[in-house]
């Protein structure tokens, strides 16, 4: 297993809706090695890559005015301990080795867009396209520990279709149509355990004003016994 180090990337520094980037310096695991230790990778996390990816990617586009990344792959994105997901800054000398891989007949196959439809494309679809094949590739090293629902894969193969943007009816304009797409599992999630939390406040605070109001020796014992198993059964939902 690759261990953790400090990698160039950049930072997006938002402010009045303007955005500005920054170079720094993170410990992390490039995703490639990431995706090799698989513990502890979710469905709520490899969305949640998704998701920040794609935001990266969009704030990229912003600060340099539409200017393409270009070589996006699992080379070239870093995961750090948190499962935060950062852009390495080509531009690094460190970093060289992107563009060392990207000569290889392999990489070039499977993250670079075909010429052909390079010439029918905007800029920024070459960043679509390897947006679409990371994707691809994450799916493909998890798919033996995450199980996707049937509306997960749809969405997911709709997205990765449009990035990829072979049919020219069906390709994405900007980035944030892709954020809107993508599936969101860790929202549903905390919003789930937001429901929870008010319901058990809501059951402790009934507990207290039953026994604050005197009620007889069985509602005493209902609150102590039945009271206790309601909560229980609302934290098990």
């Amino acid at each position: 297993m690759i261990t953790e180090k400090k990698y160039e990337v950049l930072r997006f520094i938002e402010h009045d809706g303007k955005c500005r980037v920054v170079m720094d310096c993170v410990f992390g695991r490039l995703l490639v090695h990431r995706l090799n230790d698989s513990r502890g990778i979710t469905k709520e996390i490899i969305f949640k890559w998704f998701a920040l990816l794609t935001g990266e990617l969009e704030k990229y586009h912003r600060c340099k005015r539409e200017q393409c990344y270009r070589y996006l792959n699992p080379y070239s994105i870093l995961v750090t301990e948190e499962e935060e997901i950062l852009l390495l800054d080509l531009n690094a000398q460190s970093n060289g080795f992107v563009l060392r891989n990207m000569q290889k007949p392999a990489m070039r196959e499977h993250f670079v867009k075909p010429v052909i439809h390079i010439r029918e494309s905007t800029r920024i679809s070459l960043d679509f396209y390897g947006l679409g094949k990371t994707i691809q590739f994450i799916l493909a090293r998890t798919e033996d520990n995450i199980s996707l629902s049937k509306i997960e894969e749809y969405l997911l193969s709709g997205v990765i279709e449009k990035c990829l943007g072979e049919n020219p009816k069906k390709k994405y304009d900007n980035l944030k149509q892709i954020q809107k797409e993508l599936p969101k599992i860790y929202r549903k999630k905390c919003e789930k355990q937001k429901r929870k939390t008010i319901l058990i406040m809501l059951a402790i605070v009934l507990l207290f004003l039953a026994i604050c109001f005197g009620k007889t020796a069985v509602d005493t014992r209902w609150a102590a016994g039945g009271g206790r198993e309601a909560i229980v059964f609302i934290v098990r939902m």
